[in-house]
């Protein structure tokens, strides 16, 4: 009877452990990173939210499967968006998920109050210093040639949700037509509240500066617009001649100086006076004949951020912490990466 009392403890011991360890979590799907006012991190998987704090402790914050797109307000709010889905959700501090805006079962453009505005299909997510939130919407105006009845994936509105909840599509200042954009792969928002977008297919970044009516003057950044469709070549140096490759996500630093990532060159790009700049990854790019669409050898390796390696391709985000370390979403090689502000790269946690 010893031996089976003995067994027993044994077991409720080994169920009670099992059950009071954490889960380990893999960010093989990471897709979206925030970092709030305390440098926590928030990354968006597949199905939920995890939160990192500065020591690196990961945990799950809540779950879903609406954390494709995220960004963060100066209350720490989150708000997220499902990949192609017309709902936005604002997540408080507490964690608590509410549904902000777009009408269920409903994808049509409509502006107006939160109550009745709708989206027809989101992707990136934006907020600016005042409060305010950008979102690309698709473009329900140019159907689909297969599929009228489907709206292409491939032009995006740009509408706006203002802090006092009402939504807009924000138009040019000239033609006063609805702005549309083709093929973006990323969206960010400068300390003055203008827009900048990656047009993927054009492999270039835009500047939509936005007046007080919220209209937008539209302006080539860097990159030669529609240069080249395939075979690209990555050309740093001068704007007036630089030529990118395949820009995607885009944050500010706290000088101002716009980076980005590069999702087939895996690097880090800076644009600053007038100039296109590696400022992390090392990868081989491959002549560029070998593949029409361009692509640099994906890599890993931590140390000094010139010398680093990436691996982008199943997704990359980028955040900047209080401390102006840069924090990446290293999709290929399914951890979180950190740039410090010194210029060293490690692997933050994996």
């Amino acid at each position: 009877m010893k031996k089976i009392s003995i067994v027993c403890s044994l077991l409720i011991a080994l169920q009670s452990f099992s059950q009071n360890t954490p889960e380990k979590i893999s960010f093989s799907a990471g897709r979206s990173i925030v970092a709030d006012s305390k440098d926590n991190l928030f990354v968006g998987l597949y199905n939920q939210m995890v939160k990192i704090t500065p020591a690196g402790n990961a945990t799950v914050f809540t779950t879903g499967k609406f954390f494709d797109f995220m960004t963060i307000d100066a209350d720490d709010n989150i708000y997220t968006i499902e990949s192609r889905g017309n709902i936005i959700r604002k997540i408080t501090p507490d964690g608590k998920v509410n549904k902000m805006a777009g009408l269920d079962y409903k994808y049509k453009v409509i502006d107006g109050p939160l109550t009745t505005a709708n989206f027809r299909s989101l992707d990136f997510i934006v907020s600016d210093k005042k409060g305010n939130l950008y979102v690309l919407d698709a473009n329900d105006s140019i159907p689909n040639e297969k599929s009228p009845n489907n709206v292409s994936y491939k032009t995006f509105l740009i509408r706006k949700i203002s802090k006092e909840g009402m939504v807009s599509t924000v138009k040019d200042a000239v033609s006063k037509k609805k702005i549309w954009v083709e093929r973006p792969e990323g969206l960010g928002v400068d300390s003055s509240g203008n827009l900048y977008i990656s047009y993927s297919g054009q492999r270039c970044i835009k500047k939509i500066a936005l007046s007080p009516a919220g209209d937008g003057i539209i302006s080539t950044v860097a990159g030669m617009c529609g240069k080249r469709q395939f075979h690209p070549v990555f050309t740093p140096g001068d704007i007036s001649k630089a030529e990118l490759f395949t820009p995607e996500d885009i944050v500010f630093n706290k000088k101002g100086e716009l980076i980005y990532a590069d999702g087939r060159l895996h690097r880090i790009i800076k644009i600053s006076d007038k100039k296109v700049i590696t400022v992390a990854g090392n990868s081989e790019i491959q002549p560029n004949n070998l593949n029409m669409a361009g692509r640099a050898l994906e890599g890993y390796k931590d140390g000094p951020a010139l010398k680093a390696l990436f691996n982008f391709p199943l997704g990359v985000a980028l955040t900047y912490d209080s401390k102006g370390n840069l924090f990446i979403v290293d999709g290929g090689n399914d951890c979180i990466r950190k740039l410090s502000a010194d210029g060293v790269v490690t692997t933050f946690i994996k």
